[in-house]
């Protein structure tokens, strides 16, 4: 069984290796300060963390989500949408925006989002 915790405290190094397993990189110095910005759910396998999701709201107009990641030996499971429903449960009653990566669209859709292509960014 999985076990689903809410900002719990991390390892700067576990949270690397789950975002090198799906192929991203991030900076090992900056990982644990984005995680104390945000709200995020983690989830475990024992003692192994294998997914997690983090938001960013001001609980009453605006929800963006951020790096949902879950393990690839743990996807296609339910954990991706478990830790979704979490966020949008908690925020309920907010407009939540995200970005997703090439291939996802389809997840996120079943998850209940919309596709929009009014969107815009500015890279980091």
């Amino acid at each position: 069984m999985f076990r689903y915790l809410v900002n719990n405290p991390l390892k700067s190094e576990e949270v690397i290796n789950l975002f090198l397993s799906v192929g991203w990189s991030k900076n090992p110095d900056d990982i644990l300060p984005a995680f104390q910005n945000s709200y995020y759910i983690t989830c475990y396998d024992g003692d192994k963390l294998i997914a997690f999701a983090r938001a960013i709201s001001d609980y009453y107009y605006y929800t963006n989500i951020f790096d949902v990641i879950v393990h690839p030996d743990y996807q296609k499971q339910g954990i991706g949408k478990e830790m979704i429903i979490r966020i949008l449960e908690k925020f309920k009653g907010t407009y939540f925006f995200l970005t997703h990566t090439e291939g996802k669209r389809e997840f996120y859709e079943k998850c209940g989002f919309s596709f929009n292509q009014c969107g815009m960014w500015i890279s980091k």
